[in-house]
């Protein structure tokens, strides 16, 4: 694979990177300075891995601090990506998934281009996508996503600030299953975050059921952001949410941004008996 940049077949995205992986500083490095990420978006992934760390940022820091079109951003990307192949090797994960991602004659495109390069590594799963790329997808997400959000290396878990910042609902579930102290920060953070609340609901649910007294409220603020940013609820987050305290952040923002025949008689109950209490103080005092 080139070190130049432009020496790539095409781009790939930072907001479909961001989502994909949890690159290393050298892994950025090489994606700008093999052509797969443009200045301004090796210096996006920089700054947004900055802030998954904060205080551990290190060379992301370093990335993030320059302009998408400084001379120092190739000279900086190839000193950190070293020129080591292990650098690469997420993007050839990546650059499989983003044109398996695609449609119609545009897959047909990427694919044949990956293919073009004469990379084996690249042109098998690229010939055969549904056999031997989908084994090597499955294999990269595994490797790249999974198991550093296993680890605990893809985000600072000891900073609610950089947990306010998760994106990634990999990351949240791999801390639920390690007892992470902050994972309600990081629910919170990926209700925040995300762009789709179908990725964000499952998690939520996992704090509404839980029997930690810290973790039930932040999935009740979790559940408000998502009723709020995203319009919508699931059937298991209304179940749960049954047995919380009423007059809660999520009734009420449920109440006032979700169409109201999705909401169960119990929410209805709770908001017109509110209101009606309401008028008969009105009433009253006039």
């Amino acid at each position: 694979m080139s070190e130049e940049p432009g020496g790539a077949p095409f781009r790939i995205p930072a907001e479909f990177v961001r989502y994909a992986v949890a690159l290393e500083p050298a892994e950025v490095g090489h994606g700008h300075a093999a052509g797969w990420l443009t200045g301004e978006d090796a210096v996006r992934l920089a700054f947004l891995r900055r802030c998954d760390l904060r205080e551990r940022a290190g060379d992301f820091e370093a990335i993030a601090g320059l302009e998408p079109s400084a001379p120092e951003l190739p000279a900086l990307c190839r000193q950190l990506s070293g020129g080591a192949a292990e650098a690469g090797r997420v993007w050839g994960y990546l650059s499989l998934s983003w044109a398996c991602s695609r449609t119609g004659g545009e897959r047909d495109r990427l694919l044949g281009e990956l293919v073009a390069r004469g990379d084996a590594d690249a042109g098998r799963p690229a010939a055969d996508p549904d056999g031997e790329g989908l084994r090597r997808l499955v294999s990269g997400r595994e490797e790249f996503l999974l198991g550093r959000a296993a680890s605990g290396q893809g985000m600072n878990w000891r900073s609610s600030s950089a947990l306010l910042g998760t994106d990634r609902p990999e990351e949240v579930d791999a801390a639920f299953d390690r007892g992470e102290e902050l994972v309600g920060i990081a629910v919170i953070g990926l209700a925040l975050q995300h762009p789709d609340a179908e990725a964000i609901l499952p998690r939520v649910a996992r704090a509404l059921e839980s029997s930690d007294a810290a973790l039930r409220p932040q999935g009740r603020v979790a559940l408000a952001h998502v009723a709020r940013l995203h319009g919508t609820v699931d059937r298991r987050c209304l179940e749960l949410l049954r047995s919380h305290p009423r007059g809660n952040e999520a009734d009420d923002d449920l109440w006032g941004y979700v169409s109201h025949h999705r909401l169960p008689w119990w929410l209805w109950r709770h908001h017109l008996g509110e209101r009606l209490a309401w008028h008969l103080r009105d009433r009253w005092r006039a």
